[in-house]
């Protein structure tokens, strides 16, 4: 059985951990919002460059791959999109007392 020291020593060395813990979760809860401020602009911050192969028609090789390269990037835009709501939000709960 362990003593009322070492039982102090161990619960203080938990808070210790909890409280380390805490905090990493507050800076990837933050960096988290970062990046999904960042993903939500992107529509914005390129929309020239979206309009424009918007427009690209499929003969020509380089339109073509542009076209391609767009709509690849849009399924990978979109996934992380969501990746990044849903890690806010199991994020959300990390509150401090």
């Amino acid at each position: 059985m362990a003593t009322p020291s070492e039982v102090i020593a161990g619960l203080d060395d938990a808070a210790r951990t909890i409280r380390t813990e805490r905090q990493a979760l507050s800076q990837a809860k933050a960096r988290v919002g970062a990046a999904e401020a960042n993903l939500a602009a992107i529509p914005t911050v390129f929309a020239a460059v979206i309009d424009a192969v918007n427009q690209y028609g499929s003969t020509d090789p380089f339109e073509a791959h542009a076209k391609a390269l767009l709509a690849k990037l849009s399924v990978e835009y979109e996934t992380l999109k969501t990746a990044a709501g849903a890690a806010k939000s199991a994020l959300a709960e990390i509150t401090e007392f």
